[in-house]
């Protein structure tokens, strides 16, 4: 598995999520997330399509995901 070291701000995960989003076609998001992580410095993990459907969700995801595991 994949080390998800690297700890995400909430102001990253709204700015993240917020991109995803402006994505129309539900099935091109998660291409666009994992786009996104990656320009970021994080691991691209796959979401949900719940997830990826809804903003709050999306940002809740992001922050567990990806935080701090010490």
């Amino acid at each position: 598995m994949t080390s998800l070291a690297k700890r995400m701000s909430k102001t990253m995960a709204a700015e993240i999520a917020d991109r995803t989003l402006e994505v129309i076609n539900p099935q091109n998001r998660a291409l666009a997330l994992r786009a996104t992580l990656g320009r970021h410095g994080f691991s691209p993990t796959a979401a949900t399509s719940d997830q990826l459907a809804e903003r709050s969700a999306l940002i809740a995801w992001l922050l567990s995901t990806y935080a701090r595991q010490d």
